[in-house]
């Protein structure tokens, strides 16, 4: 209490003694009230709320991370199975671009038109990459409101790698980022992409690495390597608020197949097969004992009269 605290007699003291007084009476009375309040603190049960000491409450969302198996999709939910067995259902991420799936491709899968990212040193002069690429990233086009760093990613174009930096403005080679639909890959490695309506040329290594990273689940497959991060609410751990979502798999597109697919021939039979088939007929229904026997008229041979002179 404060009163008792500011009980003092200014008669004994000039108004400086008096001041003193006060200020030490108010806080020797902060210290105990600080002191009641905190009574216990740190020394809580083990099974106490922790709301009640500072901690997390009972609805603050709590951190996670695991692995698993792709089980399915359904309304921007991805349902996914634990190393541990339990089924969890995973919200999508806010982010577009925190939920990819990831694979290995080979050249074959490229096709015209289709949207590549990749780094390197390029001449702004010609357009042409100084060095050989050797990483080349697939992906596909994505809705929705893009700005920053993550338009970067989607849109067309030449983006240096120093913000502010105009290619064109420069004559000596400069590090972009270029994102462009694929114009076509030649024998000898030379890709040509379509960059914001600039065309490039890009030589590539002879071990460059085609790596698709798609925002969708269109190549996905049940049984793929999932692993997630994000946030879920205690004690459900079942539901799944994603900060970021990766799928992986071992397939590699665009390899091709050892074994060339099966063709349905539709070949018509020819008359010798026709005839051959038909006597074969003929002669497994003479054999059969069973078999009924025909009207005299359909008989190849007819039986003679019995008085028969």
């Amino acid at each position: 209490m404060l009163k008792p605290c500011l009980m003092v007699d200014a008669r004994r003291g000039g108004l400086a003694v008096w001041s003193a007084m006060v200020l030490l009476g108010l806080h020797a009375c902060l210290i105990d009230a600080v002191a009641a309040q905190n009574a216990g603190l740190g020394n809580a049960s083990q099974g106490a709320n922790p709301s009640a000491v500072g901690g997390f409450g009972v609805n603050q969302n709590m951190v996670t991370q695991f692995r698993g198996k792709l089980k399915g999709f359904q309304r921007g939910v991805v349902l996914v199975q634990k190393e541990d067995g339990t089924d969890v259902m995973v919200q999508m991420p806010e982010s577009i671009s925190s939920f990819q799936f990831v694979a290995l491709a080979k050249p074959a899968f490229l096709q015209r038109g289709q949207l590549v990212r990749l780094s390197g040193t390029f001449n702004p002069a010609n357009g042409m990459a100084v060095t050989p690429i050797n990483k080349v990233e697939l992906f596909q086009p994505v809705t929705g409101k893009l700005a920053g760093g993550t338009r970067e990613q989607f849109i067309p174009g030449i983006y240096p790698e120093k913000r502010g930096e105009n290619p064109q403005a420069f004559a000596e080679p400069i590090r972009c980022r270029v994102v462009g639909g694929v114009m076509g890959l030649n024998a000898n490695g030379l890709l040509a992409v379509q960059a914001g309506g600039r065309p490039l040329q890009i030589p590539l290594a002879q071990d460059a690495t085609f790596e698709i990273r798609y925002n969708n689940l269109s190549l996905a497959q049940e049984g793929d390597e999932v692993s997630v991060s994000g946030f879920y609410q205690p004690p459900d751990e079942t539901r799944i608020r994603a900060e970021r979502i990766t799928i992986t798999t071992d397939r590699v597109y665009g390899e091709f197949s050892e074994d060339p697919p099966k063709r349905n021939s539709r070949r018509r039979p020819t008359r010798e097969a026709v005839a051959e088939e038909k006597e074969a007929a003929d002669e497994a229904k003479i054999s059969d004992p069973d078999q009924p026997q025909g009207d005299k008229k359909n008989s190849k041979a007819e039986d003679p009269p019995e008085n028969a002179g």
